[in-house]
């Protein structure tokens, strides 16, 4: 129980400071963010990019790596098999997903960064440590909270993005974390109930 309440906090704390880094723009609209804590640029070719469409790219390529990260942790650790494919299809569709984001991004002159923040990985590190339904359960309720985090991100950016490629970006890949949560909310529904 104790553990349990550990790795809620830390996935809390984390969540907390991914969107809270000093000077990165997080869906919840603090800005601020320099070049080199987004990423580095290129020829000059990001500065058609407004500093919320890089800072949108960073996040979004922070929280696709995390979800790899986390699905496939998923595929080897969850008690249960549909645990263990939600993850592999989370981590697949991120995949996807990041491999278009790195295009675009090249195409506009940012390179994103190309593994997950080190709060996400704080948090799969904890989560490293479980076991059996204890990790279904953390598993499913940090993934929760990470894909409202997408939603919201991706959401801004569909909606009031400066660049027309981002932004539809954006719209094309927000419902993955839509799906997804919907999917995760519907498995953490019966878990919540396990001992």
């Amino acid at each position: 129980m104790l553990r349990t309440a550990a790795i809620a906090a830390v996935s809390i704390l984390a969540l907390a400071a991914c969107s809270s880094e000093p000077g990165v723009v997080s869906p919840m609209g603090s800005s601020g963010a320099s070049a080199s804590q987004m990423g580095s640029t290129g020829s000059g070719a990001s500065s058609m990019l407004t500093v919320a469409d890089q800072s949108f790219l960073t996040q979004a390529a922070y929280g696709g790596f995390g979800e790899v990260a986390m699905g496939t942790l998923a595929q080897r650790q969850a008690s249960s098999a549909t645990v263990r494919d939600l993850g592999r299809r989370i981590a697949a569709d991120h995949t996807q997903a990041n491999q278009e984001l790195a295009r675009l991004a090249q195409a506009k002159g940012v390179t994103p960064p190309t593994a997950p923040d080190p709060g996400r990985q704080a948090v799969a590190d904890a989560l490293a440590s479980l076991q059996g339904t204890a990790f279904d359960r953390q598993y499913l309720q940090q993934q929760i909270a990470e894909h409202e985090v997408s939603i919201a991100l991706f959401n801004a950016q569909a909606q009031g993005g400066t660049d027309p490629d981002v932004r539809s970006f954006a719209a094309k890949w927000l419902p993955g974390p839509q799906m997804h949560a919907r999917e995760l909310r519907a498995l953490g529904n019966p878990l919540a109930q396990l001992p």
